[in-house]
């Protein structure tokens, strides 16, 4: 397969494979097979080639891992320990170029945070679960226990344990599975998307309870969850504006939990 097409939250994205080994062309297309769709006209195109040589980054000289990325010119740039690239927002190109041990999984992460972002949406480092038929929402820092709730509500329809996308279709809030892998690497990557019916901010606890969220706290727990592209001068004024517009429509409210699926009686108290 030269090429693949994958669709995430609606928006396409189309993968030129050519210049890749079999080995690599075949790994990308197991990893995203679940959002695969037929080649769009309207996709996003990015070149991958693989390309032999030492780390861009040495990871050696790092604690944690490096994920650059800055917008110049209309031309987001990215860089990591085993890949380089580039998208060109206005005419919808882009490159990448991998070493041996690369992947397009954290460029991609970058584009679609950029791309929410320009779409008055959030890619959202969060847990995100359908339970009949209703999208739910856990998000915090690292630690917070995003990962434990998707453990915990592994009879439901996971789709995350580590980022999800948030974006506004018909005046409703909905929630969408994303590819993505977070520290669950067992949990499904689920290609689905549900109404949004329930935002939480985490906090573990030795009880289960919920609690509300003055909206200047709300907007600035949402804010400091979506990563790659707060950074850049203008986007955090434009991150609050949607965040809070997300806070009006569907609030945030702290969940108190502890380490067992007791909490979704407390979020169904809500209802």
């Amino acid at each position: 397969m030269n090429s693949l097409t994958m669709r995430i939250a609606d928006w396409d994205t189309t993968l030129h494979l050519a210049e890749c080994d079999a080995a690599t062309r075949a790994q990308i297309a197991e990893h995203y097979a679940a959002f695969l769709v037929p080649t769009s006209a309207r996709a996003f195109t990015i070149h991958v080639r693989s390309e032999p040589g030492v780390p861009y980054l040495s990871p050696e000289a790092f604690r944690e891992w490096q994920i650059r990325s800055a917008l110049r010119a209309g031309r987001l740039e990215f860089l990591s320990f085993f890949e380089k690239g580039w998208v060109d927002w206005a005419t919808g190109q882009g490159a990448l170029v991998l070493r041996a041990q690369g992947s397009p999984e954290n460029f991609l992460r970058v584009v679609y945070a950029w791309r929410c972002l320009e779409g008055d949406a959030l890619l959202l480092h969060a847990s995100g679960i359908i339970r009949d038929t209703r999208g739910y929402v856990f998000f915090g820092p690292s630690g917070s226990g995003k990962t434990t709730m998707t453990r915990l509500s592994q009879a439901h329809t996971v789709l995350s344990d580590d980022l999800v996308i948030l974006k506004k279709q018909d005046a409703r809030w909905r929630v969408y599975g994303v590819p993505f892998r977070g520290d669950l690497p067992e949990a499904p990557r689920t290609n689905a998307a549900a109404d949004l019916h329930g935002i939480f901010a985490l906090a573990k606890d030795s009880q289960h309870r919920v609690l509300p969220l003055p909206p200047p706290e709300a907007v600035a727990r949402l804010s400091a969850c979506v990563p790659f592209v707060m950074a850049h001068p203008g986007n955090a004024r434009r991150v609050t504006g949607i965040c809070a517009g997300l806070n009006a429509s569907v609030p945030v409210r702290a969940l108190h939990f502890d380490r067992d699926s007791k909490f979704w009686e407390v979020i169904d108290g809500l209802e």
